[in-house]
């Protein structure tokens, strides 16, 4: 081979190793940490395909990416087969404690999510059993909160306390906390805590809006239905305007010049938060606009429309002037 030809083959050579290394599959344990990252990102479907190309590569026997398949079918609201996946992952386990109480953890999650808080509360117990030395967040939380939401006060309780003192400051503390002073917060949807600065620097908080109606509008000012349901939430807006109801604007927009222009165009008089982070929309798990979320006098979300104009979803006209008359009412025996 000539001097010449030698640095041609070197490169040939160093690009049929890049490609053979490129068509080298993944390992078990490489996509196992990819799916891992698509489910914090909530990336469901494609962590779905992660977990399952996980537990392919590794012979069809692995618990954790059967775990992993189950959390990542509750993010798509399939409940039936995270249950299912999740008792393969509790078969497959073997003896490892960790992965068990995980696995018992996420049925009992599916359980709960599709309604079957009994099932969920046998589960729970069945991941606390398995975790002896109390290693594992949350297991107590989980199964204080069934038990609340079956009416079993006392004995949630006791499990929620039992949760703050092994994790004073862990992820549920807060929440346990809240749940030990109002237990109907497992029982009820109680809307998520916000604190906002308005247009009109203004500070809206929900603990602040208490004893109020308040129907969150998430909207933008390039969606048609939203734009052409302004008529009716204008209305809405002068016909309540001396009752215990307020509406407040969750903005889309990106430009916040436009957006001021358009809500001084168009007389929107009322609260208004421009999300520019999408920060509210991601604390009440709104995909798309429209979308109102109705709140009663005690916090808790009593409906939702997405999708809808405000003057196309009629039902939602109606419980707003039932929870208007509910909170006048409530007013009035202080």
């Amino acid at each position: 081979m000539s001097r010449l030809m030698r640095p041609l083959a070197v490169i040939l050579m160093l690009i049929t190793a890049s490609l053979q290394a490129q068509q080298t599959p993944a390992s078990s344990e490489e996509q196992f940490e990819k799916g891992r990252q698509l489910l914090a990102r909530r990336e469901y479907f494609d962590a779905l395909k992660a977990f399952q190309r996980a537990n392919q590569l590794a012979g069809g026997k692995s618990a954790e990416s059967f775990a992993g398949m189950a959390q990542a079918m509750i993010g798509m609201k399939v409940y039936k087969n995270a249950i299912d996946a999740s008792q393969s992952a509790i078969e497959l386990a073997r003896g490892d404690w960790r992965v068990l109480a995980r696995a018992h953890k996420i049925r009992g999650d599916a359980f709960q999510a599709s309604g079957d808080v009994s099932n969920a509360e046998t589960e729970f117990r069945a991941a606390i059993a398995a975790d002896s030395n109390e290693q594992l967040a949350d297991l107590h939380y989980a199964l204080g909160a069934v038990l609340l939401a079956q009416q079993r006060d006392d004995e949630g309780i006791v499990e929620l306390r039992k949760e703050i003192e092994l994790r004073p400051h862990g992820t549920t503390a807060e929440e346990a906390q809240a749940l030990i002073a109002n237990p109907r917060r497992a029982r009820e949807k109680y809307a998520p805590e916000f604190s906002i600065t308005t247009a009109e620097h203004e500070q809206l908080s929900l603990d602040a809006l208490r004893g109020k109606v308040v129907l969150l509008d998430f909207w933008a000012s390039w969606c048609a239905p939203c734009v052409k349901a302004l008529p009716s939430v204008r209305r809405l807006q002068k016909d309540h305007d001396n009752d215990p109801f307020v509406i407040i604007g969750i903005s889309g927009d990106r430009e916040e010049r436009a957006w001021h222009e358009f809500v001084g165009k168009n007389g929107m008089v009322w609260p208004q938060y421009l999300d520019r982070d999408h920060r509210m929309q991601s604390v009440f798990g709104v995909k798309a606009i429209p979308t109102y979320v109705l709140i009663d006098q005690e916090g808790i979300e009593r409906l939702r429309v997405t999708g809808a104009g405000f003057h196309e979803a009629r039902a939602l006209g109606a419980e707003i002037e039932k929870q208007i008359k509910i909170a006048v009412a409530s007013r009035m025996t202080r």
